[in-house]
């Protein structure tokens, strides 16, 4: 063979090698996508009550190449990219929407999702605020549901103002209702956060001892504690990236078990040395959450009579994986004025009604902001709005595509935008903050 045949055959082995590479990442990356687009589907349909055309039209940007189909008597959604890549979401009462990955509807549907039981919601007491202060929140409100560009939508949907305790000013797109629960993304990672005090609160974790992870505790993850993972400075490797295949993408609409993948990613710092936002560490913390049950059927139930429950927030839906653990860096649903009641938790120093749900001193945990962040973060909420100029005690829950809730303690205030903007930057959520805080 001479010379030139032996580069002409390298040059095709490494051609077909690359086109197989190639199509076989884009294939993995339409099963990303595909999931994606079930997921959102039937969340949206099953748990918003929102109609496949106004999902398809506003909620898919992201992955547009697809069809998918909503089989109303299997309560199912099916998103197809490209005719080549399919997967399906299963919806279930009280738990929502999980994709069926490494599992089916029927091993599915055996999970004791009937051990949470029903509950009304506790109506949120209603106050009328003096005309000039009204008319201050109505000229924000005016902005937050403005659309002054077509090109770059916003899509406010929904607007909750709680002060003292009680709704002052509210309001909602067309079609979403104060019942109408809607996706939070990452303010879940809030929810895992009161959900990790109310095991502290009960004796079974303590937040600056080592987590209690058996796969950790033959290597170097084995001094990464609960506090670390709360304030993402566990120094564990995981690439939040969501434009590719990444290991976010890969936890959320890849595989069966969110936790336990993410369990298994490797130390890349020591603690405490790096701040890192990860989804990764927040549904590790729901892993941890629930090995300290008894049983599936109390761990399903744990966050609804625990929390829900109690604050009344009947719209509630927090989504389990296909093992069964709640992807609690992600995907709950609840309603504005739910919401709302969640940060009054908060601003009510974890007390209810008299009642105290979260331990003496959590919600200043969980306020206080962690050093590698440089004063962005704290415990699985955001500090970043005190350098912005709101007051000292300020702190948000915050999602993708603009879902905030703000929480000023001092001022008895909470207030929450949900909405849909693909371009967050278009939402300015601090001009927002500002202007409401303001108004009190």
């Amino acid at each position: 063979m001479t010379t030139k045949k032996k580069v002409l055959y390298t040059l095709l082995a490494l051609l077909f090698i690359s086109i197989a590479y190639a199509a076989n990442y884009a294939y993995r990356y339409a099963l990303i996508g595909a999931g994606y687009n079930a997921k959102t589907v039937c969340s949206c349909v099953f748990v918003s009550g929102r109609s496949l055309a106004s999902v398809e039209a506003e909620d898919l940007y992201a992955i547009p190449f697809g069809t998918r189909s909503i089989d109303t008597v299997a309560q199912t959604a099916t998103a197809t990219i490209l005719g080549i890549a399919s997967k399906t979401a299963v919806y279930r009462p009280k738990l929502g929407c999980t994709l069926l990955n490494d599992v089916t509807a029927e091993e599915l549907r055996q999970q004791p999702a009937e051990e949470i039981g029903e509950y009304g919601p506790e109506a949120s007491a209603d106050s009328v605020l003096p005309p000039k202060q009204q008319e201050v929140l109505n000229k924000t409100l005016d902005w937050a549901f403005a659309e002054p560009d077509p090109k770059h939508p916003i899509r406010t949907r929904a607007v909750v103002v709680m002060h003292n305790g009680k709704v002052v000013a509210e309001r909602y797109a067309k079609g979403i209702t104060p019942t109408t629960a809607l996706m939070g993304w990452s303010m879940t990672k809030s929810v895992t956060n009161a959900m990790i005090g109310l095991l502290v609160k009960d004796g079974k974790l303590e937040v600056n001892k080592p987590a209690p992870l058996a796969e950790w505790q033959n290597d170097n993850r084995r001094g990464i504690t609960v506090d670390h993972l709360l304030r993402m400075s566990s120094g564990l490797k995981f690439g939040e990236v969501y434009n590719g295949i990444s290991d976010a993408t890969k936890m959320l609409f890849s595989v069966a078990a969110a936790g336990q993948y993410a369990i298994q990613s490797p130390a890349e710092v020591s603690p405490a040395t790096k701040w890192y936002y990860s989804s990764g560490t927040s549904n590790i913390l729901q892993e941890l959450i629930r090995r300290r049950c008894k049983n599936h059927a109390e761990y399903l139930n744990f966050p609804h009579r625990r929390l829900f429950r109690t604050l009344g927030m009947s719209t509630a839906v927090l989504e389990p994986d296909a093992s069964g653990t709640f992807v609690g860096s992600s995907f709950m649903y609840a309603s504005a004025r739910d919401w709302a009641k969640f940060g009054q938790l908060y601003a009510q120093d974890g007390v209810w009604k008299g009642e105290r749900l979260l331990p003496e001193g959590w919600v200043n945990y969980s306020s206080r902001e962690t050093p590698p962040s440089d004063g962005r973060y704290a415990a699985h909420f955001w500090t970043y709005v005190r350098k912005e100029g709101l007051p000292a005690d300020s702190f948000t829950m915050n999602g993708f595509e603009g879902q905030f809730v703000l929480i000023i303690p001092s001022k008895q205030l909470v207030a929450v935008r949900l909405g849909c903007s693909p371009e967050e930057k278009y939402f300015n959520e601090v001009k927002f903050f500002k202007e409401i805080a303001a108004a009190f």
